[in-house]
C-alpha cells in the first residue's frame, strides 16, 4: 500500500467514525462501544488493507489528551473530597483485579509464569476512562459515585502501567522485590503529583502572558503530551503528571 493509499483508508476510517458515533447517540449506546464493535466488524471484513502501527505509538497519541479531558472537566473540589476513596479504588482496585487475573490464568495455564499472569493482569484491571464517562453521562448516580467512578478511571491506568512495568522487570530479571517495588511506585506517583502541579502552574502564567489566539490554542494542544511526555522523561508517572496537570489548569 502506498502513501496517498494509506492516507485515503484513514480518511475513510475517520468517516466511519463519526457515521458509527451518529449511530450510537441516536440507539442511545455509549459511543465507544459502537467503535469497537464497529472495529471489529471492520477487521472481518475481506479485502481490506492491513496497516500495522506501534502499540506504543498508539498509546503516546491518544492517551494523554483523553487523561488532560477529563481531569479538565472534573469537578476540583469533589476529587478532593474524595481522594481517599478515589486512590482505594484506583490503586487498590486495580491491584486485587491483577492479581485475581494472575491467579486465574496461574490456573488456566500452568505452565505461564507468575510474572506473565500478573501482566496479563495488569493490562486488563484498568476500566476504560472513555467508556466510563459515557456511561456515566447516561445514567443518573448521586454526585459521589459519579466522582469516584471518574476519578478512578482517571488514576487507575498509572497503577496499571506501573504494576505492567513490575512484572516485566521481574520475567527479564528473574526476581521480584517488594520493597523497591513498593518504593519505586511512591516515587513515580509523588514526581508526577510534583511536576504535573508545577507544569499546570506554569501553563497557566504563560497563558496569562499571551495574547494571540493561535499561539493559546497551540499551546493548549500541546499541554497533554508535554506533561506526558515530560513525565516520562524525567522518570516518573506520566500518567498521574498528565492527570494533575489537567486539574490544576481546569481548576484554575
Amino acid at each position: 500500500m502506498s502513501n496517498v493509499e494509506r492516507f485515503e483508508f484513514i480518511l475513510l476510517l475517520i468517516v466511519v467514525i463519526v457515521v458509527l458515533d451518529l449511530a450510537a447517540r441516536r440507539l442511545r449506546l455509549p459511543p465507544a462501544a459502537a467503535l469497537v464493535l464497529g472495529g471489529i466488524a471492520i477487521t472481518l471484513m475481506p479485502g481490506l488493507p492491513v496497516i500495522e502501527i506501534d502499540p506504543d505509538l498508539v498509546l503516546i497519541v491518544f492517551l494523554p489528551p483523553l487523561l488532560l479531558a477529563g481531569a479538565y472537566f472534573s469537578v476540583w473540589h469533589a476529587f478532593r473530597a474524595n481522594l481517599a476513596g478515589i486512590l482505594q479504588l484506583a490503586v487498590g482496585g486495580v491491584a486485587f483485579t491483577t492479581l485475581a487475573v494472575a491467579m486465574a490464568t496461574r490456573w488456566l495455564i500452568p505452565s505461564m509464569p507468575w510474572a506473565g499472569c500478573v501482566a496479563l493482569g495488569a493490562i486488563v484491571a484498568p476500566p476504560d476512562a472513555v467508556a466510563a464517562k459515557a456511561v456515566l453521562k447516561r445514567v443518573s448516580l448521586p454526585e459521589r459515585i459519579t466522582t469516584l467512578l471518574e476519578g478512578e478511571s482517571l488514576l487507575d491506568d498509572a497503577a496499571s502501567l506501573v504494576l505492567y512495568r513490575f512484572a516485566t522487570m521481574a520475567a527479564l530479571t528473574g526476581t521480584f522485590n517488594l520493597v523497591h517495588a513498593a518504593a519505586t511506585f511512591g516515587y513515580l506517583a509523588a514526581g508526577g503529583l510534583a511536576f504535573g502541579g508545577l507544569l499546570g502552574w506554569v501553563w497557566i502564567w504563560f497563558m496569562g502572558m499571551v495574547r494571540d489566539r493561535i499561539v493559546s490554542i497551540t499551546m493548549t494542544l500541546l499541554l497533554p503530551w508535554v506533561a506526558y511526555i515530560g513525565g516520562e522523561r524525567l522518570g516518573v508517572s506520566g500518567v498521574i503528571t498528565t492527570v494533575v496537570a489537567g486539574l490544576v489548569v481546569g481548576w484554575r
